[in-house]
């Protein structure tokens, strides 16, 4: 029975286009969840942190709880962007009313939650890409450099891929595609009013169009088909160079990486491995072992 003075655990997953938080009592109980808008220490602690109270409000409400089971919690936060140090400090120095705060990487609590904190390997490719392999014997992370110089195969470059095809073709310097009426019809605009609607646009708003691609190559678009071939190479040079580490669990997850899947050579798709839990999961996972040592600091001082 949940009482006043039990603890509390929530999981955070912050990433590039939602952030999502996960409720538990002491026993791993699911209490409640919320989801909320994108939460990418990239885009400022201010958006941040008004991103994860809404999503942390959604999760207490759905639990029955108000604002006094705030102090009780003890949250473990994955971000995206926290593998960049200044960007993780905005985080780590935030005066939080909880009763712990534990940050780490969106790549580090998807792993835990994927393999139930044993060693093995993620890649994530949603609104960017990034990959991890953690073991006793190393912690490799791999990409997540940020957009735009770093989306290979994610959703917004797929989405930058995708306006590129789409303005060389309507000058006649590339193929014709159909994502040229697609993207026309999704912006309400072309050539040179649809690019001035992009001078502004997040990588969410890419990441967007990323559906688009995949929808135009099961419409046979030669374009968009070349594209997704080369997210297909990249990603098993990915998943051959992760498995020479020696890790037995390998687990390919994210929106735009579950659309891959399917696509990929049988050998590559028999290297994945289904994911034992989510990065909301994983991020309850680091806040348990760190309330965990705490108690047994505790009973032994």
């Amino acid at each position: 029975m949940l009482t006043v003075s039990s603890a509390l655990f929530a999981g955070i997953d912050a990433g590039g286009s939602h952030c999502r938080v996960r409720l538990e009592d002491e026993t791993g109980t699911l209490l409640g969840e919320g989801r909320s808008g994108a939460a990418n220490l990239a885009l400022g602690w201010p958006q941040v942190e008004a991103n994860v109270w809404q999503a942390l409000n959604a999760a207490l409400q759905q639990a029955g709880l108000d604002s006094s089971a705030v102090g009780r919690l003890h949250v473990g936060a994955g971000f995206a962007g926290a593998h960049l140090a200044g960007l993780k400090a905005s985080a780590l120095h935030w005066p939080h009313p909880f009763a712990s705060w534990h940050v780490s990487t969106d790549l580090h609590v998807a792993c835990y939650g994927a393999h139930q904190g044993q060693p093995g390997g993620v890649i994530i490719l949603g609104t960017g890409f990034s990959a991890i392999v953690l073991s006793e014997q190393q912690e490799r992370l791999i990409g997540g450099y940020g957009f735009p110089v770093n989306a290979v195969c994610s959703g917004s470059g797929l989405g930058l891929q995708a306006v590129q095809a789409v303005l060389l073709a309507t000058d006649n310097l590339a193929p014709d595609t159909v994502l040229v009426p697609m993207l026309e019809q999704h912006f309400a605009a072309k050539g040179y009013a649809l690019a001035e609607k992009l001078l502004d646009a997040t990588p969410q708003a890419y990441a967007e169009l990323a559906p688009l691609v995949f929808n135009a190559a099961r419409a046979k678009d030669e374009v968009a088909q070349k594209l997704l071939a080369d997210g297909v190479d990249f990603i098993s040079c990915l998943i051959s160079q992760i498995k020479l580490s020696g890790v037995q669990r390998l687990c390919l997850v994210g929106g735009v990486g579950q659309q891959f899947v399917p696509l990929l050579p049988a050998n590559c798709q028999n290297a994945l491995t289904p994911a034992l839990g989510d990065a909301m999961q994983g991020a309850i996972y680091l806040a348990r072992q760190h309330w965990a040592q705490s108690q047994a600091a505790t009973q032994h001082a």
